[in-house]
């Protein structure tokens, strides 16, 4: 080849050139098809093992090593750990990446009791249901029963007697004969009469009888022993509240049925104590 390209480069010196050119340019493409021929091999190993580690990892992950054995529930009172699991259609011995989390949520959270829920998957075999209950405060009275509800106005269930009262009882309030438990009954008065329970501390909570809410602006308690306050409207209710129960607590000995025929906190003024005569 050198000889060739002494006597090109002598007779015809751009042919010379050329075949030099020509002599790199092959040289380069015999390399890189070498390596071409080295790399197949090796990519397809590196294809054949993912697809190993891939088919490995499916199979384990659907094997019966991931079949749910438990159902733990916390946070419940009013319903026992069976009926929860019971709603929320979820069973022993399903693949725990197969279940249907927000489907077992949304069954569970049709029942009145169930604020929200949480569905956690503890690896491998355990499923926690953490429930968020709706919890009773108040007795609506309804045409011929008591319904309870949460402090969202709820109805959670209808009792027919009340003789350990448990939680007010809200009265004026018109509740839809179609009305079923997991409805709404809110009304402005009765949340207004709600948000009143809200503030009660437990001790003057135990010596409310009735609250009339028929609107907001005409809240009434009545207490056990008797004594009428007139809220008026649901303004500044936390220091009406405050004011009530520093002057009922404090002094019920003095401030009784026999004393007192109501006190007034409608006004932005001292209360107003009506006495009897």
């Amino acid at each position: 080849m050198v000889i060739c390209y002494n006597i090109c480069n002598l007779v015809l010196p751009e042919l010379g050139e050329k075949l030099v050119e020509y002599h790199k340019n092959e040289t380069k493409v015999r390399y890189i098809r070498k390596r071409k021929s080295r790399a197949a091999p090796i990519f397809g190993l590196w294809l054949f093992l993912l697809f190993c580690c891939l088919l490995a990892a499916y199979f384990f992950l659907n094997s019966t090593y991931f079949s749910v054995k438990s159902i733990a529930v916390k946070g419940n009172t009013l319903l026992s750990a069976d009926e929860v699991i019971s709603i929320s259609g979820l069973s022993l011995g399903t693949n725990i990446f197969k279940l249907n989390v927000q489907e077992a949520v949304v069954k569970i959270e049709t029942h009145p009791y169930i604020r929200n829920v949480k569905v956690l998957r503890k690896l491998p075999q355990m499923l926690i249901l953490d429930v968020y209950e709706r919890h009773p405060c108040a007795y609506v009275l309804g045409q011929d029963s008591f319904i309870a509800v949460d402090n969202e106005a709820i109805y959670l269930y209808k009792t027919l007697d009340i003789k350990d009262k448990l939680f007010p009882i809200i009265s004026g309030v018109i509740v839809a004969d179609n009305l079923r438990p997991g409805g709404d009954i809110k009304t402005p008065g009765l949340s207004s009469a709600l948000e009143l329970i809200g503030l009660l501390d437990e001790v003057f909570l135990n010596n409310v009888a009735e609250i009339i809410a028929q609107t907001p602006e005409s809240l009434v308690l009545k207490t056990i022993q008797g004594v009428e306050v007139r809220f008026g409207k649901p303004e500044e209710l936390e220091r009406k509240v405050n004011i009530i129960q520093e002057l009922l607590i404090g002094n019920g000995s003095v401030i009784n049925d026999q004393t007192v025929e109501y006190i007034d906190l409608r006004y932005n003024t001292a209360p107003v104590i009506k006495r009897k005569n």
